[in-house]
């Protein structure tokens, strides 16, 4: 047996406070008749209630439950095994938008090398679907999965500080949304097999105001998703420009701002995801080098086994299920004395 919604399996840890619910007041019910009228008297006094009655229909009360929370699991009948051809790999390219991006120790500056990068890899990895999200202190879907490559590029070019109001640099949250953008809610029930390779392709000086960055590979490594880690600057201190037409970007003292581009940052990250790290130089690209190996991943891992047969088996859960609360019901309602 396979479920086709695994996430909600969870959802019978339920069932252990409505035990208890259940038992607490076939208890309470029976101390309760005793305690106003006493033992001897209660039967005489009081309309009579049988207690293997009341027991009977809180357990098909439960069963009735348990049986709807097992449905909601999407239990299903598999069996045999079939090779299955995956969809290809999809790739969301997060592209740091921060002010620091803006200097110019890489030619045309560190933003306009990223996004030469990213146009070249986009066209040299073969099939799957491509995603440009944007962050700075937060993060911006700025084109979501699309095969449609003129769109991407098209968005891709427009890509700029400009457009995230909040500046600074923070992973953690622009991590989350790739997650969520490489499987979203309504395909976290589709079979495993089917869904193609995810991959995170990061590109940024490697400047950090957050932190958190432990925390925020994390998820993605638990996911299964591949990262590749892309450096864009030089180590030496630069200013950034102001990106008003002139001047540079000073402090609130009035002080020229400068950056330094962080390799260890971002080869920390690429190391606690078990991905790749790279270097791009305005002489020396990385693009080819990086699409080749996003190529290799999709392809070794194109043919996949999945369960050949798969017979959905809800139905009859839920079924069951609501027999069960019927005929409790039924009981309640046409008892009349219960003995």
């Amino acid at each position: 047996m396979c479920f086709a919604r695994p996430e909600n399996i969870g959802y019978l840890l339920l069932l252990m406070p409505l035990a208890l619910i259940l038992g607490y007041g076939l208890v309470r019910l029976r101390l309760a008749r005793e305690a106003v009228v006493g033992h001897l008297m209660a039967d005489g006094m009081m309309r009579r209630v049988s207690m293997r009655v009341v027991a009977v229909k809180k357990v098909l009360f439960f069963c009735g439950i348990a049986l709807l929370l097992f449905a909601m699991a999407g239990p299903r009948f598999c069996s045999g095994g079939r090779p299955v051809l995956r969809k290809g790999a999809d790739i969301v390219f997060m592209l740091d938008v921060s002010r620091s991006m803006r200097a110019r120790d890489v030619l045309p500056d560190r933003l306009g090398q990223a996004k030469q990068e990213i146009s070249s890899i986009s066209r040299a990895v073969a099939g799957g679907r491509k995603a440009l999200l944007l962050f700075a202190a937060s993060p911006l879907v700025q084109c979501p999965l699309t095969t449609d490559r003129e769109a991407f590029d098209a968005l891709l070019g427009m890509a700029s500080p400009d457009l995230i109001e909040e500046q600074g640099t923070s992973f953690h949250a622009a991590f989350e949304l790739a997650g969520n953008l490489l499987e979203p809610q309504s395909e976290r029930s589709m079979a495993s097999g089917v869904k193609g390779e995810k991959i995170v392709v990061l590109l940024s000086d490697g400047e950090d105001h957050a932190g958190e960055l432990r925390d925020a590979v994390q998820s993605l490594k638990d996911a299964g998703i591949h990262l590749f880690v892309i450096g864009v600057g030089i180590p030496n201190p630069v200013v950034i420009p102001a990106g008003d037409g002139g001047g540079f970007k000073r402090d609130e003292s009035g002080k020229v701002v400068m950056t330094s581009f962080r390799p260890e940052t971002l080869q920390m990250l690429a190391r606690d995801a078990g991905g790749f790290y790279f270097r791009s130089r305005a002489d020396q690209t990385v693009y080819g080098e990086v699409a080749e190996r996003i190529n290799r991943i999709a392809v070794a891992s194109r043919w996949v086994m999945e369960p050949g047969e798969r017979e959905p088996l809800y139905r009859h859960f839920l079924a069951v299920g609501l027999v069960l609360l019927l005929v409790e019901t039924f009981i309640v309602s046409g008892g009349g004395r219960m003995r």
